[in-house]
C-alpha cells in the first residue's frame, strides 16, 4: 500500500479556514435566531448585532472555529481520501486505475463519521456558546462557563452526531 498522502489534508484545511471566514457572520445570524431572543427576522437580527456589537459582533467566536474546523476539515477530507485510496488497493489491488464503487464512497464517508465525530461534537458546543455571547467585551470574549458543569458528559450520547455526520447512502 502506499503511504498517507498530505494534500487531501492541506485541501481540508484551507476549504476549513475559507468556509468559517465566510460563513461566519451568517451563522452567527443563525444561532442568535434559533435561540428566540426577541428577533422578528433574519435582517432585524443582523441590523440589531450590528447597531449593538459593531461590525465584531459578527465575528464573535471566529477564532475558536476558525482553528477547529480548519483543523476538523483537514482530518474529514485527509481520512476520506486516504481510506477512500485504501479501500480500492484493497478490493481492486495495488496498480487498478479503476475509480470506487458506491460502495467504497460509502465505507469511507463511514470511516469519516467515526473519527470526526469525536471532534464535531465538543466544537459544535463551543462555537454556539462563544456566539450566544452578546454582551460586549473589551478584552476578548468571555470563556467563563463555555464547558458548563456537566463537562464531558453532554458528549455521551454520539449517535445522533455520528447519524448526521455519516453520509448514509
Amino acid at each position: 500500500m502506499t503511504s498517507v498522502q498530505l494534500d487531501d489534508f492541506i485541501a481540508g484545511w484551507i476549504g476549513g479556514a475559507a468556509s468559517v471566514i465566510v460563513g461566519h457572520p451568517l451563522d452567527t445570524v443563525k444561532t442568535r435566531l434559533q435561540a428566540g431572543r426577541g428577533y422578528s427576522g433574519t435582517v432585524q437580527c443582523a441590523l440589531k448585532i450590528f447597531k449593538n456589537e459593531h461590525v465584531g459582533g459578527f465575528f464573535k467566536g471566529l477564532s475558536f472555529p476558525l482553528a477547529s474546523i480548519a483543523v476538523y476539515n483537514s482530518v474529514a477530507l485527509g481520512v476520506y481520501g486516504n481510506a477512500q485510496r485504501a479501500i480500492c488497493q484493497y478490493r481492486y489491488g495495488e496498480e487498478s486505475r479503476r475509480g470506487p464503487a458506491l460502495s467504497d464512497v460509502a465505507a469511507a464517508s463511514a470511516v469519516v463519521g467515526l473519527v470526526t465525530v469525536a471532534i464535531g461534537a465538543p466544537v459544535d458546543l463551543v462555537k454556539i456558546r462563544l456566539q450566544m455571547q452578546t454582551q460586549l467585551v473589551r478584552s476578548g470574549l468571555n470563556h467563563k462557563g463555555i464547558v458548563s458543569p456537566e463537562g464531558l458528559q453532554r458528549f455521551k450520547k454520539l449517535s445522533a452526531i455520528f447519524t448526521r455526520t455519516v453520509h448514509w447512502i
